[in-house]
């Protein structure tokens, strides 16, 4: 037994009492965004300049970010797109009831979709033969060569407007955060018009980055190429850098809607109240 008594003195579990617990897990949930964010800023860099690095050639950019499944840097590609798959897919799953976990999961399988489901490959010679083709040409994956090249890449798209569609949501979710309930609008000291956001330039920043996400999700269809950047590959990394910005946002502030306590249920013909008052701070906004 005093292996036991021993093995219970660990450092395994939280140390702080109360709301401080809970502040810590408020802590890590936000680092969870801060790496999802960072991941979505830094990857597009990482694929340019790491092939760069294994072709020891000139710095260059793919069609698209797709394009990078059939390169050198297939594996960063893979593993990075996983990650964050799998972190937005288990995201909210504590609050499975609510929007934002549904909008976190569709986007995570979706880009998981996006990784397992390539792109066609890109340079293939005129009437090179396709993937499913006998014997198999070189570059295709099992999924490709199983489904065909051009079917998978079919499901590749459809997958990719989805991620980018529930960015745009997610990142209306994280403005929309920044709306007071009604009962909670105060008059602001000095104005008679009751404040409506808990804090305004957050709302302004998601909602800004929502409108790029959308903008650069239409711009890869029906904008324009820069210099040797298709329009693709623009609409591509715009749209990831804006969610990548909200959610490096959303890690560094509490932006969650506010916690309101439990309602006590009352005899007829008299209001419910409250159980306790409301609690303030950033410890009840999680």
């Amino acid at each position: 037994m005093r292996l036991l008594d021993v093995l219970a003195t660990l450092n395994t579990h939280s140390r702080y009492p109360g709301r401080r617990r809970d502040a810590a897990y408020t802590r890590s949930y936000r680092i969870i965004r801060l790496v999802v964010g960072g991941l979505g800023i830094v990857l597009p860099l990482i694929f340019i300049i790491g092939e760069a690095a294994f072709l020891r050639g000139g710095v260059h950019v793919r069609g698209s970010l797709s394009a990078y499944y059939h390169s050198p840097m297939q594996d960063i590609f893979v593993g990075g797109l996983c990650v964050i798959g799998f972190l937005l897919a288990t995201y909210m799953a504590g609050e499975f009831k609510t929007v934002d976990f549904w909008a976190s999961l569709i986007a995570g399988i979706a880009v998981l979709g996006v990784v397992f489901f390539p792109t066609t490959r890109s340079g293939l010679p005129l009437n090179a033969p396709l993937c499913g083709s006998i014997p198999e040409p070189a570059g295709c994956s099992a999924i490709e060569q199983t489904l065909g090249e051009h079917q998978t890449a079919v499901i590749h798209g459809i997958c990719a407007i989805v991620f980018i569609l529930f960015l745009a949501v997610m990142s209306f979710l994280f403005a929309t955060s920044e709306l007071l309930p009604e009962e909670d609008r105060l008059p602001v000291q000095g104005r008679r018009k009751p404040g409506q956001f808990r804090k305004a330039r957050l709302f302004w920043i998601h909602l800004a980055c929502t409108l790029v996400i959308l903008a650069a999700g239409a711009w890869a269809f029906w904008g324009a190429g820069i210099g040797q950047l298709t329009r693709l590959y623009i609409g591509e990394v715009a749209s990831i850098w804006a969610f990548g910005l909200s959610w490096i946002v959303a890690g560094l502030n509490v932006t969650a809607p506010a916690r309101h306590p439990p309602r006590i249920r009352a005899p007829a013909g008299r209001p419910s109240q409250p159980s306790s008052p409301r609690i303030a701070g950033p410890e009840a906004e999680v």
